[in-house]
């Protein structure tokens, strides 16, 4: 649970040298802290951004392989090993999404091939987040299957055991259902 204070002001740093103005939804600090793609990084080429950018996608299409295979024999330890990582490098990959996205001359800058490559992985990386979101999807569905029968079974046997009067006013099953009932009565009468 994350205790932090939202209510309060967020302490600002003054602006240094060239700071770009801050973008809407972002603090001053945030905004000074990421560099935006247009802006640029001195000495980083756009070049190296792609480089990156496609690490990432191999890095995360990696995962997903690993993941769906956990999934398939249901391996929900092994899935669970991985969540973290994949979150990382979704938000790694996000990011660099949303850079291209401001900014796409990162990758029109591109030779012909990389940017042929590049969007071969990138599609692949989509092939696989599709069978991951099914697969996910049909863990849960199964999961949740498994539950509503276990449920249902329990229901019906405690159902099955419960006592009951019937239309004439005696006690249905009693012999059977004697210590499972919640009242008892006086049997000396």
């Amino acid at each position: 649970m994350n205790m932090m204070r939202r209510d309060l002001p967020t302490p600002t740093r003054p602006a240094v040298g060239n700071a770009t103005p801050a973008r809407p939804g972002t603090t001053p600090v945030q905004a000074a802290a990421v560099p935006r793609p247009s802006q640029g990084v001195p000495g980083v080429r756009p070049q190296a951004k792609a480089e990156d950018l496609l690490q990432v996608i191999r890095q995360l299409s990696e995962l997903l392989i690993k993941e769906n295979a956990a999934l398939k024999r249901h391996k929900s330890d092994e899935v669970k090993a991985l969540t973290e990582r994949k979150e990382q490098l979704a938000r790694l990959y996000q990011s660099h999404m949303n850079a291209v996205h401001r900014d796409p001359s990162l990758l029109k800058a591109l030779e012909p091939a990389k940017r042929e490559m590049m969007a071969q992985t990138a599609m692949r990386l989509g092939d696989l987040m599709q069978e991951n979101a099914c697969l996910l999807k049909a863990n849960i569905q199964s999961i949740n299957m498994f539950f509503k029968a276990v449920t249902d079974a329990l229901k019906s046997r405690h159902e099955e055991k419960a006592a009951a009067y019937s239309r004439s006013g005696s006690l249905n099953g009693y012999a059977v259902t004697k210590r499972s009932l919640a009242v008892s009565f006086n049997q000396t009468m």
